[in-house]
């Protein structure tokens, strides 16, 4: 209580002396103590213990849905890395987030000649043409941050009459969203009125939607039945614009979520500089942006972390696996780590979130 006092007269001060739009920087000793308590909470490896050589100068082709986007890249840059220690010729192409281009993407790396294919966050219903032109080359199309696969509910296209990826790794996005309701009830301190922001098209933002409805229906929230959705072509200035509209109709909105956290920042700067304080925004991703914001005390309050660094990593132990021929590892996701990250849980300045553990290494050893 004596903290939260402190804190009071600090925000003030920094409002009196640079305005409403400012943002307020915690005291070093506070930001060292929250860090500290990160440190301690050490993480066990609970990745796969099945060794998996790694083969040399494999042809790996990336498609991330938008590059421009973390969610998509931070992967794709984490499969170079073990790329690098293999010698393996590695190619991107961007699927610049529409079906079309993302179709385009994948034609592209077959005409290359790719080894294998990995895409990231592509929705297989929207990439048919795409992942049967492969199926048809021989060459393994697999995917990544799409929550259609174990630890998630595997997709039964075949029923449908069309094609899938061989495998998806990804966190348990329904635990992430039952999470996100208890970090919301625990840390309800006006009306706990909570609206959802959805941008329809992944598995993975349904998933987690539906975690999050469920666990907000077990607790006395008041929520909008109603989700608000908006397109990748909205974020920025227009998705600023409904949200800020939104609760300026709805002054008792206290919790915002969006499902990922470069909407969230630039949702959060707007509503900073519309001078609406009283509110909280909740984001999907663990960005380092999203956490300087949680850090400097701004309306951005917390969000649902995963470490797309061991995305990245276990989705290249599932595909050394498809190259060798081997099983695939149980389950796909290989237990992605995830926690719920607030003022209170912070990692280190200018870092995103990982677990306290050092996964690369043990990956080495399986793929050495």
């Amino acid at each position: 209580m004596k903290r939260i006092r402190i804190l009071a007269v600090l925000v003030l001060m920094v409002f009196l002396m640079t305005g409403c739009d400012a943002l307020i920087e915690l005291p070093e000793e506070l930001k060292e103590e929250e860090v500290q308590k990160t440190d301690l909470k050490k993480t066990e490896f609970e990745g796969p213990d099945e060794k998996a050589k790694a083969p040399r100068g494999a042809k790996v082709a990336l498609v991330p849905a938008q590059a421009s986007l973390s969610g998509c890249i931070v992967p794709c840059e984490a499969i170079q890395e073990v790329g690098e220690r293999y010698d393996w010729d590695i190619q991107m192409f961007d699927g610049k987030g529409t079906p079309d281009e993302e179709n385009t993407a994948i034609m592209n790396a077959i005409a290359w000649k790719a080894d294998i294919i990995i895409t990231i966050s592509l929705d297989a219903r929207s990439v048919q043409q795409g992942i049967q032109a492969a199926n048809t080359a021989g060459i393994p199309i697999v995917s990544g941050s799409n929550g259609t696969d174990d630890p998630n509910p595997r997709l039964n296209l075949e029923k449908e009459g069309l094609v899938d990826f061989l495998y998806d790794v990804g966190p348990d996005y329904r635990a992430l969203g039952t999470a996100m309701a208890e970090w919301m009830e625990s840390h309800r301190e006006l009306s706990g009125h909570v609206v959802i922001y959805s941008c329809p098209g992944s598995y993975s933002v349904e998933y987690f939607e539906d975690g999050l409805l469920a666990g907000l229906e077990q607790t006395e929230l008041s929520v909008d039945g109603q989700l608000q959705k908006f397109t990748f072509k909205q974020m920025g200035d227009e998705l600023n614009r409904m949200v800020i509209g939104y609760v300026t109709a709805n002054p008792e909105t206290e919790f915002i979520f969006l499902p990922f956290d470069p909407a969230a920042v630039s949702v959060a700067e707007a509503l900073e500089t519309a001078g609406i304080q009283d509110v909280k925004v909740c984001g999907v991703l663990g960005n380092q942006e999203m956490i300087s914001l949680i850090r400097q005390g701004t309306v951005a309050a917390c969000t649902a972390a995963y470490d797309n660094v061991y995305l990245g990593y276990a989705t290249a132990d599932q595909a050394i696996r498809v190259l060798n021929g081997q099983e695939l590892a149980a389950p796909r996701g290989e237990n992605l780590p995830y926690q719920i990250i607030d003022i209170q849980s912070l990692p280190k300045e200018g870092e995103a979130w990982a677990p306290n553990m050092n996964y690369k290494e043990r990956y080495y050893e399986l793929w050495d």
